[in-house]
């Protein structure tokens, strides 16, 4: 399996993926950084840099993800706290969002769901993927099995 990916004119400009199954979002994000001063190092040889303002930050095509351009998600079953009506305020209590696993404006399957980050603006990329790590883990009430 791939756990490193880089995306080039497909949403974004650019969009650099690192993935794996399980839970060790921490070697996930440290992989993510690994890849990325990478990718900056070679974008710099040639001349070019990512845009950044400093109000801002990283400017990307959806001003949705202007900031930190980092969206830290997880697959996770909740075949219980997606049928509860406090979902939703529940997410949005913990500055996080859902969407399907096949991307935005995609309806989850089988109770599965991308849960991540909601704000990228004005956050750092250590917060948001520290907010992706509070998500529901499956073994917790209303994860379910």
């Amino acid at each position: 399996m791939k756990t490193f990916l880089i995306w080039i004119n497909e949403e974004d400009h650019t969009r650099i993926i690192s993935m794996e199954k399980g839970g060790n979002m921490k070697r996930v994000f440290e992989r993510f950084c690994r890849g990325l001063k990478e990718v900056e190092r070679l974008i710099q040889e040639r001349g070019w840099e990512f845009m950044w303002n400093e109000r801002l930050g990283y400017i990307l095509t959806c001003p949705s993800n202007l900031g930190t351009g980092l969206r830290a998600g997880v697959h996770i079953k909740l075949p219980l706290l997606s049928k509860d009506s406090r979902f939703p305020k529940i997410l949005e209590n913990l500055r996080l969002q859902k969407r399907g696993t096949g991307g935005v404006d995609t309806a989850a399957t089988g109770s599965v769901f991308d849960i991540s980050n909601l704000d990228r603006l004005g956050k750092s990329e250590v917060g948001s993927g520290a907010r992706a790590r509070r998500a529901p883990a499956p073994e917790q009430p209303w994860g379910g099995t």
